[in-house]
């Protein structure tokens, strides 16, 4: 992280607070000004120096004599930040067109030398402005409450704060913010990139045009070795059944087995689980002794989603339960819910 400083007048030792120690501690004034919007400004004060941009003003009581006549304002010299360039505008006796009488005015500009690829160009930008309390070796911070973003475009170049501190609390020694006749001022910049955001939105799609596909195994006595159906699209995603018609694992030569699985991990972008409610049926040819069973799972391309005992083998090859018919067998998947996912980049 880049830091620049700029330093007005004659050579003075003021020390700065050590860059890498933070304190946020409530903070007190005997006068905040009379800013109608107060109470959207959050002031704190903190050990950390400002990380973008400081402003060291010494002989600072010349340097009032030397803006007379020319607005009252010191404008400072550009500084980098978030990718782009930046300046501190101060106005020591206030922006008195923009309610800043009797109070310093700071406000963080764009500068002229940055270069925008439209005339339609918008920064959105969180800030901070600094004043250094020299007897306490504290900043205190300035900045719009609850993380408010300022936006920045062709006709607003500038936001700050035209009551930043009343010139009474500013001008007392005894609060250490004009000492010795220095004071000090800074900047931190956080921009914000919507477009470049990436975001990622899952909905869980209930209305399908399709959710149901049927497999019929023929010769299934005759089958030893697992076998898969052909792939089928449902829910913009495509699938796959597959049946150990002797059983799996711990069921073998016991059970049935039956899964789902995802056919098109690896063709479709991005990748994403994807999360199916469904049911497996091994359908009986009379239509009255069907089995079903309900699952819900999220799928990748590692493993299919079922049971290793569907239905006891037995129970298939018992010809009154009307599961085999000339030796076919005929078993379903029915969708309830496919998450769908999209991917802005």
């Amino acid at each position: 992280m880049s830091i620049s400083n700029e330093i007005l007048g004659e050579e003075k030792n003021v020390q700065l607070p050590p860059q890498f120690t933070l304190k946020i501690e409530p903070y007190s004034s005997k006068a905040q000004g009379k800013n109608k919007c107060a109470s959207d400004i959050l002031r704190e004060e903190r050990d950390l120096q400002p990380a973008h941009f400081t402003l060291k003003m010494e002989s600072y009581s010349s340097v009032l004599d030397a803006l007379e006549g020319k607005d009252e304002r010191y404008e400072t010299g550009s500084f980098d930040a978030g990718g782009y360039k930046w300046k501190l505008i101060l106005y020591p006796q206030g922006n008195k067109a923009c309610e800043g009488k009797d109070h310093i005015s700071l406000y963080l500009v764009t500068d002229e030398s940055n270069s925008f690829p439209t005339d339609n160009w918008t920064v959105c930008v969180n800030f901070k402005l600094f004043v250094l309390n020299q007897k306490t070796n504290k900043y205190l911070t300035i900045q719009d409450a609850k993380g408010a973003v300022r936006y920045y475009d062709k006709l607003r170049t500038e936001h700050g704060y035209a009551q930043l501190l009343s010139l009474d609390e500013f001008n007392d020694p005894c609060n250490g913010y004009l000492v010795n006749d220095c004071c000090v001022f800074g900047a931190e910049v956080l921009v914000i990139q919507p477009s470049s955001s990436s975001e990622e939105t899952i909905k869980m799609v209930k209305e399908l045009d399709e959710r149901t596909y049927t497999w019929s195994i023929t010769n299934f006595s005759k089958s030893e070795k697992s076998q898969y159906s052909g792939e089928f699209s449902i829910g913009g995603r495509k699938w796959k059944l597959q049946l150990y018609p002797k059983g799996n694992k711990s069921k073998k030569g016991k059970s049935l087995s039956l899964y789902l699985w995802l056919a098109d991990w690896e063709s479709v972008e991005p990748k994403r689980k994807v999360y199916a409610k469904y049911k497996l049926r091994v359908l009986d040819h009379s239509e009255v002794n069907t089995i079903e069973k309900p699952a819900s799972k999220w799928f990748d391309s590692k493993t299919g989603r079922g049971y290793h005992d569907f239905i006891p083998l037995e129970d298939i090859y018992e010809l009154s339960n009307g599961y085999l018919k000339n030796d076919t067998l005929i078993v379903e998947v029915e969708f309830d819910i496919i998450s769908a996912i999209k991917v802005r980049p």
